[in-house]
């Protein structure tokens, strides 16, 4: 499962004008990028490889959201919610769970231009 599975399937289930992998230039006012994070160990069944039914692919989301703390706090929580307690297929994977890391929607103030931002991490559990 790659990023751009996640950014594909993201795109079915929430209405974003602009969506990115990692760093862009120039950010819109509203957008959501999704990047790489770690904080997941591997998990290896004993038995191996072989007899290890899923992995997990940890992901960090950054709701860029316009200059309405309000709006911005609650696009954040929809986000959220999209993934909360949800099932989904992921770039042909069955998600097992997305285990959440904060129990809401983290707000990391604003960028240089005003503009509202909201973290959200998540352990996307998924079938190899």
């Amino acid at each position: 499962m790659t990023l751009n599975d996640v950014v594909d399937w993201f795109e079915t289930v929430i209405d974003s004008p602009f969506w990115y992998i990692g760093k862009i230039d120039g950010k819109k006012p509203q957008c959501i990028g999704l990047y790489n994070t770690s904080g997941a160990q591997p998990r290896i069944a004993i038995g191996g490889l072989e007899a290890t039914g899923y992995v997990i692919k940890p992901i960090s989301i950054l709701v860029h959201w316009g200059r309405d703390s309000d709006i911005a706090e609650r696009k954040a929580q929809e986000v959220y919610n999209a993934l909360f307690c949800q099932s989904a297929e992921i770039g042909g994977k069955r998600v097992i769970m997305f285990k959440m890391v904060s129990p809401q929607p983290v707000n990391v103030g604003t960028d240089s231009e005003g503009i509202y931002e909201y973290v959200i991490e998540t352990h996307i559990y998924h079938e190899r």
